[in-house]
């Protein structure tokens, strides 16, 4: 099993290997590669395609790895609608779905999600024979084994269990806090992150930590909740009941609540140097620094800023809030960086189905 392991993580490693690419990397046997090449064809892993050219005598066979021999779906859903995404073993989102469906805390309203969910994958033709799990990224804190809703005051679904998906659903189903999940499609995009503080700007603030390139969320699976974090001392009312917490000052709906317009017309206005909007917007950016500041208290390490609003922010933005919370703390740090999101369309959609993609990939690979 060792040698199959080894085989199949070279070839996901670098698409298109010949049994000769393989020998001189693995230091392996041909007889072995060739039945592990056998055996990982007829399990579908693996496929052929075409051939190297000749360096003399035959054309070696090309094999590639197979990136829908497994599909993951994820789903989000918001007070408005539904987000599915089909995922495959690349991390690359293959089909996209939205409805339009007002979020009902209902039997009614869970049937017809589940409904939804298997019209997609069917949709998907043959690729809808290999999902292997449907990943839920919710706008809540999720319990330790990822079962059930235990704060979920923005959608009113504290309480929800993973039951009411699992009567229809055949796959196996599982709840993500939706920070978490852009978090780890952050380290899928960027492997080379060790330690980070992300913040996502969404139209609820969300957080989530990243600690030696691993996503990092407690025993109780709250780390990184930095949208409840005290900003103003009795300050104006949160949704969780409490007064003054970031989200109420840091979260995208903020700078476009008192006005109706969208973020994109709000930052176009920023642009023009509009003198409302830019009053507004450094208020954020100050709000946004203290929060920063106060985490990089508890974990000094870089930051990453994302979201809905957080795609809007340039360079120079970026440059203007590191000055503020150097400006604001007890140690200034000239080595500490803040940059932005990957900001992929869905990316906690997508971020939730690599649960499943990474699991699988560990199990046929042998890597963790």
């Amino acid at each position: 099993m060792h040698n199959r392991h080894q085989v199949l993580d070279h070839i996901y490693r670098n698409q298109g290997s010949s049994k000769q690419d393989i020998m001189r990397a693995l230091n392996m046997s041909l007889p072995t590669i060739t039945q592990n090449l056998r055996d990982l064809e007829a399990d579908g892993l693996i496929r052929r395609g075409g051939f190297f050219k000749s360096t003399g005598g035959r054309k070696p066979q090309i094999y590639t790895f197979n990136n829908r021999a497994a599909i993951a779906i994820g789903v989000r859903m918001t007070a408005r609608q539904i987000i599915l995404c089909a995922v495959d073993l690349r991390g690359t989102c293959i089909k996209r779905a939205t409805g339009r469906l007002p979020y009902r805390h209902a039997h009614a309203y869970y049937h017809r999600i589940c409904q939804l969910i298997d019209q997609f994958i069917g949709s998907l033709g043959e690729d809808g024979d290999h999902v292997i799990g449907v990943a839920f990224c919710m706008q809540g804190i999720v319990s330790p084994d990822g079962r059930s809703i235990v704060f979920g005051d923005i959608l009113g679904n504290t309480g929800l269990g993973l039951d009411e998906f699992e009567r229809e659903l055949t796959v196996p189903c599982t709840f993500i806090h939706d920070s978490d999940a852009s978090a780890m499609a952050e380290l899928w995009l960027d492997p080379s992150i060790d330690d980070a503080l992300c913040i996502y700007l969404e139209q609820y603030m969300g957080g989530a930590v990243i600690i030696d390139g691993r996503l990092r969320q407690g025993g109780t699976m709250k780390n990184g909740t930095i949208e409840h974090m005290t900003l103003v001392p009795d300050g104006d009312e949160c949704y969780c009941g409490q007064r003054g917490c970031a989200d109420v000052y840091c979260s995208a709906r903020v700078l476009i609540s008192q006005r109706d317009e969208t973020l994109d017309e709000f930052f176009n206005q920023v642009r023009d140097d509009e003198y409302a909007h830019r009053r507004i917007f450094s208020l954020y950016l100050d709000h946004l620094a203290q929060a920063i500041k106060n985490m990089r208290t508890v974990l000094n390490c870089d930051v990453i800023v994302g979201g809905q609003a957080g795609q809007f922010l340039t360079t120079d933005d970026i440059v203007e809030l590191r000055m503020r919370v150097n400006r604001i703390s007890a140690f200034p740090d000239d080595d500490f960086t803040i940059r932005k999101s990957a900001c992929r369309p869905d990316q906690d959609v997508i971020g939730s189905a690599l649960i499943y993609v990474r699991e699988f990939l560990d199990g046929v690979c042998g890597t963790d």
